[in-house]
């Protein structure tokens, strides 16, 4: 029996009120914004210009809050049957009348489109226009608390989306772009301009529940998500025209912390619960995320398994204690066990020091995180993981195969000395084969700052590296921003083809492509 059928709609809202509740505490920053933070950030970044957009957008500058050019400048060759739309998703204003945030995670959400087509390359840039932000353009200050900043809220909280950013991912589905955050709804955008249709309910009494910013695409064209409030974790079945399909909701076993990517399989949702406490009682003392956010080294890494049919039918696998943002992929073995691979780090220093320096134009600390491949034994309960050399973020597979075997893992990377320069950002490119151990990879130099790069099946290939893989750079000498095109078989040959913006993008976190 699905047990959303056993939560009415009285109950579901009482759940997500105290969820909002929470979140509408004061922010976790040491202080609210000052007047003069904005300066001081244009100065600090003056010795380090590869931070340059964590500057974010001027939204008192129509001109840099859309953004459009109609043909960007392509160097290279640019492959003639990749066709489609690109999308890219982040924070993007950080800063009104001087004042700025104090957390990376903070910024309004712009959803980046790339259009490349036979006339060549095109960009449309927009902030979503989410409640938060019309409110708070119309008042020309912060209203509202965030994710790591002290703001008394001026505006009363109507739950999670009364502070939704909608800054995390984009991705098309059944004609319409879905922008994603952490803790409430999905913003509808319209693919053919990128305007804002608004917050998605899937289900009436369902509003403002988590749709969290990690869907997963399966072969049928359905969408896969969780969501996490309080003691609840939240499975969503999205089918191919962009309906409900189910929506379960269950325990947590790890109340109260941090669920932010999931994998799944032919069978199961799979997803990480790091032990990451969220302390209340810290924040509405208005305490910095160090305080606010709990790293419990005894408590053990849960990778929470849940038979895709009824959530109540699950496994708890422990693991040592490791901060995980990000998974790559999972699939069922022969035997029955399940294999996942994830990016673990040994603590949450980036969540609580790396991020908060970054939108100071400050570089605190280097990449610390790593390539985790694991076995989950559903027979004995039994769970086994081997850290991959390297420092990586932003895994990506073909998305052909995701919930299915893969042997090729695709990532952001840094190895060389410059990348102390850069803080926690990264300066080349990766494609690591699972089964030999071998790992392609490119530097973009040390100018250049890296983002999440994704797997693009070629349309007449079918195996893993019948593909390209396509992401942004920032030219720190240049101020602009690239869309490289790389050959999967030949990554350390680098581009094969970069489009050039006039203008940078902020730094953003995820995206994906839709095939014209």
């Amino acid at each position: 029996m699905n047990i959303s059928a056993t939560i009415n709609r009285r109950d579901a809202l009482l759940t997500l009120g105290a969820f909002g509740a929470a979140t509408a505490l004061p922010g976790l920053a040491t202080a609210a914004p000052s007047p003069n933070e904005g300066a001081a950030f244009d100065a600090a970044v003056a010795d380090a210009p590869w931070l340059a957009p964590f500057k974010g957008l001027d939204d008192h500058d129509p001109s840099r809050t859309d953004l459009l050019c109609e043909s960007l400048t392509v160097t290279g060759r640019w492959p003639a049957e990749l066709r489609g739309r690109f999308y890219r998703n982040g924070p993007a204003l950080f800063e009104r009348s001087g004042q700025r945030y104090h957390h990376w995670f903070d910024g309004d959400g712009m959803v980046q489109q790339f259009t490349f087509s036979g006339r060549g390359v095109s960009h449309v840039g927009r902030l979503v226009r989410t409640p938060k932000l019309a409110a708070e353009r119309e008042a020309g200050r912060f209203l509202y608390p965030t994710f790591g900043t002290g703001i008394q809220s001026e505006a009363p909280m109507q739950g999670p989306d009364s502070i939704n950013v909608a800054n995390t991912n984009a991705i098309e589905h059944a004609g319409r772009v879905l922008a994603m955050w952490e803790g409430g709804s999905a913003y509808a955008l319209d693919p053919k301009d990128l305007s804002t249709l608004g917050p998605v309910t899937w289900k009436e009494g369902f509003e403002q529940v988590p749709f969290s910013a990690h869907p997963k695409l399966d072969a049928a064209g359905h969408l896969w998500n969780i969501g996490s409030f309080g003691d609840k974790i939240v499975v969503w079945h999205i089918d191919a025209t962009g309906k409900l399909a189910g929506v379960q909701v269950g325990e947590s076993p790890y109340p109260n912390g941090m669920a932010h990517d999931v994998a799944i399989t032919a069978q199961y949702i799979v997803l990480p619960l790091p032990p990451v406490k969220m302390n209340y009682g810290a924040i509405a003392k208005g305490a910095t995320p160090e305080q606010a956010f709990d790293f419990q080294r005894q408590e053990p890494l849960r990778i929470l398994v849940m038979n895709k049919d009824d959530i109540r039918e699950r496994r708890v696998f422990e693991m040592p204690a490791q901060m995980v943002f990000h998974v790559a992929n999972a699939h069922e073995r022969r035997d029955g066990s399940i294999a996942l691979g994830f990016v673990g780090a040994a603590d949450h220093e980036f969540l609580i020091h790396g991020a908060v320096a970054l939108v100071a134009g400050h570089v605190l600390g280097t990449p610390g995180a790593t390539l985790q491949s694991a076995v989950l034994d559903m027979k004995t309960g039994r769970a086994s993981v081997e850290a991959l050399p390297g420092v990586v973020e932003f895994p990506r597979v073909d998305p052909r195969r995701i919930g299915a075997a893969t042997r090729h893992v695709a990532s952001a990377t840094s190895w060389k000395d410059h990348s102390a320069r850069h803080g926690a950002l990264f300066h080349g490119v990766q494609l690591r084969d699972l089964q030999t151990g071998k790992v392609d990879r490119h530097d973009y130099g040390e100018r250049m700052v890296v983002e999440e790069h994704i797997v693009v099946p070629k349309p007449r290939g079918s195996g893993e590296l019948d593909a390209w893989l396509v992401g942004t750079t920032f030219d720190a000498k240049r101020k602009v921003t690239f869309v490289n095109v790389l050959e999967a078989r030949h990554v350390s040959d680098g581009p094969i083809a970069q489009a050039a913006l006039p203008y940078w993008l902020p730094l953003g976190f995820h995206g994906n492509f839709s095939a014209a």
